[in-house]
């Protein structure tokens, strides 16, 4: 026990800090009075009285009835409480068991920081990035669900042990109603403990904190999920997309039943049937090409090919009539094409470039149709027109894309070779080839043999013809060739002889569609120019595979609740460490044998003893206030 002065008063404290009145006349032995600082030299064995004078020495008899006979005490001339040695190592006991009690929620805490921080980790790394394959179909969601789950868990356990110690707290700084321990012990307990205590405000501003933070916790699932999203991109790829071009193109065979004495090979032969006959829109579908997505694209590149071109020629009809006569005339064009008379409804010329060269060098046939019933015109109205398509062999511009697998070209330019060469001597040392310069310089070459096999072969597979509905048409001798069919097609019908199926493709094309010759014409380049492509000479230009993908897109807002809740049961944690501190609270929190152990003392119990029912009892706690204080039969809530 230390004997100290203030204000020219002596008291007595005892080694829990408690002052001793002056007017006690004796301590009880319980309160076992120890030697604070023997090195002094100041030392009594009791106290009979105390006196007014602060200068006056206090004497003291040997002995004074229930005083200990260890008992002893030293003048301090302070105004100060003294606390002792004793006391001192208390308090630093306590600071370094803090950390011991408070394991469980600062791991817990620790925890929750660092799952939420995983997630923002794992989010901020592939934020952007294609959606992650990860083994054993774990996905992105079920990670962030994880972590999720982990921080619930985990704060749930700080905030549950948190508010149970504010419980002590509040009983052990203020006189409170009995009733509250239920107030707090709900809102440790769920949600709907903690929504009680916010709204009835029973918690004080710290314990409203906690609760909201409780709340909040419930949202922390669904709010991390919403974080992260799934969207969809188109990404391309430089693999696996290439799709050929003709540099060159030389395939002919020697053929002496060729008036030019070359002959076409079996593909191109193929290319020009398929593009005349198949009527199917897609003139290039037997070019071979590589996308393996089913969604490709190019960079615009040359290639050789065929081009078609087709005028218009009708302005420069002239009636034609056969020498001698005069009632049965017909229609002719500059260009040596004519209808001979009025049933001759449908004329094909062709034109071949001779050796000597009366056309451009890249030319392969020239076309002119003729006819008597126009496709804007009506039914048995002869409104005569003419038109004149070409092929040439040229350099080609293309626009190539897959979409959905199928390939489309678009042809946004071309050039051809104009300049005239007379090729009647294939042997007088010149070079005679095709050749045609691209835009970036590189020389593109159809081989002279190649051309010659095309121009022969054309001569007789594009022999002039007609469709007729002449009486002497029907009476002429079918051939091979021929073809007699009741055709209906546009404003044209009736029964019509044709002198080959290459005339009735053109006269079918160009009454059943807009533009039906100049598409003919163009599906026919088309298909020659993807055998050119298909050849020998043809080299892979790589394209761009596009996929669509599948890719994280984070929500940054969506993080605050996970972020903030966190924080706050950390903050809360802190706040409930530093007011145990602060008020010297046993740290119990939620202990039931501390509830048992340091419940009501026995004048309150008394009080609630004759009560009739526990709705009662109830009602008197509500009225009924306490505080946690130390006595001689423990620490108990007292009234």
């Amino acid at each position: 026990m230390a004997y100290t002065s203030a204000d020219g008063d002596y008291f007595l404290y005892n080694n829990q800090g408690h002052v001793i009145a002056p007017n006690d006349q004796y301590v009880s032995s319980a309160h076992g009075i120890e030697d604070s600082n023997p090195q002094d030299g100041f030392s009594f064995q009791g106290a009979s009285s105390y006196s007014a004078d602060p200068d006056a020495t206090p004497s003291f008899s040997s002995h004074h009835r229930g005083w200990s006979g260890s008992t002893v005490s030293t003048h301090i001339p302070s105004a100060k409480p003294f606390l002792s040695s004793s006391s001192r190592w208390t308090r630093k006991s306590l600071s370094f068991s803090t950390s011991a009690l408070w394991a469980p929620e600062i791991i817990a805490v620790t925890v929750a920081l660092g799952a939420v921080g995983a997630i923002i980790g794992v989010l901020a790394k592939f934020n952007g990035r294609a959606l992650p394959e990860w083994p054993y179909y774990i996905t992105l969601n079920a990670l962030i669900a994880v972590l999720a789950a982990v921080t619930t868990a985990a704060m749930n356990i700080s905030l549950q042990n948190s508010m149970s110690q504010l419980k002590w707290i509040r009983f052990k700084e203020s006189r409170t109603r009995l009733s509250e321990i239920e107030a707090f012990d709900e809102a440790s307990r769920g949600i709907w403990g903690a929504i009680k205590l916010l709204f009835t405000l029973r918690g004080g501003w710290l314990g409203s904190f906690g609760a909201i933070v409780s709340v909040i916790v419930l949202f922390l699932g669904p709010f991390a999920q919403q974080i992260v999203t799934y969207q969809t991109r188109e990404v391309e790829s430089l693999e696996n997309a290439s799709v050929s071009r003709a540099l060159n193109y030389t395939g002919a065979l020697p053929g002496r039943t060729s008036p030019t004495g070359f002959v076409p090979i079996l593909p191109l032969k193929s290319a020009v049937y398929n593009g005349l006959f198949a009527e199917n829109g897609r003139p290039n579908a037997a070019l071979a090409f590589e996308c393996q997505s089913g969604n490709c694209t190019w960079d615009p590149y040359d290639t050789l090919g065929v081009c078609a071109e087709c005028v218009d020629l009708t302005p420069f009809i002239q009636e034609y009539c056969a020498s001698g006569t005069k009632s049965n005339c017909g229609w002719q064009v500059p260009q040596g094409a004519k209808l001979t008379d009025r049933t001759e409804v449908f004329s094909m010329t062709s034109q071949i470039p001779t050796a000597r060269g009366d056309q451009p060098h890249s030319s392969i046939m020239r076309l002119i149709f003729m006819g008597t019933e126009a496709y804007d015109g009506n039914a048995g109205e002869t409104k005569p027109w003419a038109q004149q398509c070409m092929l040439s062999a040229c350099v080609q511009t293309l626009d190539t894309k897959v979409l959905n697998g199928v390939l489309t070209e678009k042809t946004i330019d071309t050039k051809t070779n104009n300049t005239v060469i007379d090729n009647s001597n294939l042997n007088d040392g010149y070079d005679h080839n095709v050749y045609i310069v691209g835009k970036d310089g590189t020389h593109y070459q159809l081989g002279i043999e190649a051309m010659l096999s095309m121009r022969g072969w054309f001569s007789s597979l594009f022999a002039n013809g007609s469709a007729s509905r002449s009486a002497a048409a029907y009476n002429r001798t079918i051939t091979d060739n021929s073809v007699v069919v009741n055709l209906t097609v546009g404003v044209s019908s009736g029964v019509t002889f044709f002198d080959s199926d290459i005339v009735t493709a053109f006269y079918w094309n160009y009454y059943q569609y807009a533009d039906g010759l100049d598409l003919l014409v163009s599906d026919m380049a088309t298909s020659m120019t993807v055998a050119f492509r298909s050849f020998l000479g043809a080299v892979p230009v790589t394209g761009r595979a596009v996929y669509t993908e599948s890719y994280v897109n984070v929500h940054w807002g969506f993080a605050v609740v996970p972020i903030s809740v966190v924080v706050g049961a950390l903050v809360f944690l802190v706040s409930m460490i530093y007011q145990s501190e602060k008020s010297t609270t046993e740290v119990w929190k939620s202990s039931a044998l501390a509830m048992l152990f340091h419940g009501l003392d026995n004048a309150a119990k008394n009080k609630f003893a004759h009560a009739s029912s526990f709705e009662e009892q109830k009602a008197q706690a509500h009225a009924t206030k306490v505080q946690l204080e130390d006595s001689g039969d423990g620490t108990l809530l007292r009234m």
